[in-house]
């Protein structure tokens, strides 16, 4: 993929500044309390899912200690994991905690994620290239870069959530975000569907509502 030349850590953050406009549009304070396009959560829930679970989170695994896990190799190989290890009670808890980072309110939540951004881009900046984490909880192990792209999937399809949620056109997230997105979501279809299932989807009318990427 081209978009290492980019930087896949300059690239996070630039899509985490478009995430931190997102959350502080006023449209989404208004709409706070309203259910989001996501079943089982308010549009409050879904904006603190992605500001935690898309960018500040990554310096939580930062500063947490490297458990003895499976190491996966990709962005591609991690959710396809996760896929397999996820219940409905983690599921669950995903949605608790988007809506409790929530309760905070729309202001300071915007505040918050605006000062755990600086953080994690200093941080990033100063990491070294073979940097490891523990993440999913510590069941899994992943090297930051790969764990990046991950990141920049949930920025980038949680974004368009958000946006469907308050009725509004997606925000504009930059190309090689774009690219990453499309990359990693062909090689998850790969890995969760079979061939002639990704053929049809890319290719032919869809015989299907949905493929089941993620």
């Amino acid at each position: 993929m081209t978009t290492d030349l980019f930087g896949i850590r300059a690239l996070f953050v630039e899509t985490a500044r478009v995430v931190r406009d997102a959350v502080a549009d006023p449209a989404v304070g208004e709409r706070w309390d309203a259910p989001s396009v996501l079943e089982g959560q308010r549009v409050g829930g879904l904006a603190g899912h992605l500001a935690r679970g898309a960018v500040w989170v990554v310096v939580d695994y930062l500063d947490a200690a490297l458990p003895d896990a499976p190491r996966v190799e990709s962005a591609a190989e991690y959710f396809a994991r996760l896929m397999d290890l996820s219940t409905e009670s983690d599921h669950r808890a995903i949605r608790e905690r988007g809506a409790e980072v929530a309760a905070m309110g729309h202001a300071a939540l915007n505040a918050e994620l605006a000062a755990k951004l600086e953080v994690v881009a200093a941080r990033l900046a100063a990491e070294p290239e073979e940097r490891f984490l523990g993440v999913a909880g510590g069941q899994l192990t992943i090297s930051l870069d790969e764990y990046l792209k991950t990141r920049i999937v949930e920025q980038v399809v949680h974004l368009d959530d958000l946006a469907r949620s308050i009725d509004r056109e997606p925000w504009t997230v930059p190309a090689a975000a774009e690219a990453v997105v499309l990359h990693e979501g062909v090689d998850i279809g790969s890995r969760r569907s079979s061939f002639n299932e990704m053929l049809r989807a890319l290719y032919r009318t869809r015989l299907d509502p949905a493929l089941p990427v993620l």
